[in-house]
């Protein structure tokens, strides 16, 4: 599996209508408040790669509120084998009794959080956040969150008004014992276009992603933004 597979990917949905991921998420679960959804806390010990022992681990976000879609995660082993990553509700702690069974077994995730070691060797710090529609932060040793960041601009400030395309689908390559950084692959959707992502991170004093990307075209664009 190598970011060629998600590029085809993409070009072959490029090529169907645009599908909305309207409904993924039951509707009394978007109906929570802000206080029920931040009581939906994932559980750390649960985290992904954690028993491995690997240097980056992963947490995952629970849809409902504003998140209103799912995307499918999966892990690609060193043998290039590729994994879903099921939700569970097991891996979290829904603190309101009247939240939890709004929760379909097999709901899905809202996106995840990567964790690594960057300000002490023996604790995994939050490196970095994908999370609603095409957006993603970063951050570095011994800094706050800034501005995020995201995977495509369209129509930005125009009179006919701005799409939001969101990544729908991420592959994330397993780490070796001694990794340095992560790799990921990322399947963009939206009304106008599809696209391919390939993110290379390397978290430390600096926090830095090279990104690679092809997007395949639905319809004319007016104004795109890719940086």
């Amino acid at each position: 599996f190598t970011f060629q597979s998600v590029v085809q990917e993409a070009k072959k949905l490029s090529e169907k209508p645009y599908k909305s991921p309207k409904g993924e998420v039951p509707d009394p679960l978007l109906g929570i408040n802000y206080d029920q959804w931040r009581d939906i806390r994932f559980r750390p010990e649960k985290s992904f790669w954690r028993k491995e022992g690997l240097p980056f681990t992963l947490q995952f976000f629970h849809p409902g509120l504003y998140y209103d879609r799912t995307v499918s995660l999966s892990a690609i082993t060193p043998k290039g084998e590729v994994r879903p990553i099921p939700f569970s509700k097991d891996l979290f702690t829904y603190r309101r009794d009247e939240v939890e069974p709004l929760v379909p077994d097999n709901l899905g995730f809202a996106g995840f959080r990567i964790h690594h070691p960057i300000n002490k060797p023996d604790y995994h710090d939050e490196v970095a956040v994908f999370v609603g529609a095409s957006y993603f932060r970063v951050i570095g040793q011994r800094m706050n969150y800034g501005l995020s960041a995201r995977g495509l601009a369209i129509d930005t400030v125009l009179p006919s008004g701005e799409e939001f395309p969101y990544f729908r689908k991420f592959w994330i390559h397993e780490p070796q014992p001694d990794a340095k950084e992560i790799s990921l692959y990322a399947l963009l959707d939206s009304p106008s276009v599809a696209g391919a992502y390939h993110f290379v991170m390397r978290p430390g004093k600096e926090t830095v992603i090279d990104v690679d990307l092809t997007l395949f075209l639905r319809q004319p664009v007016a104004k795109l933004g890719i940086a």
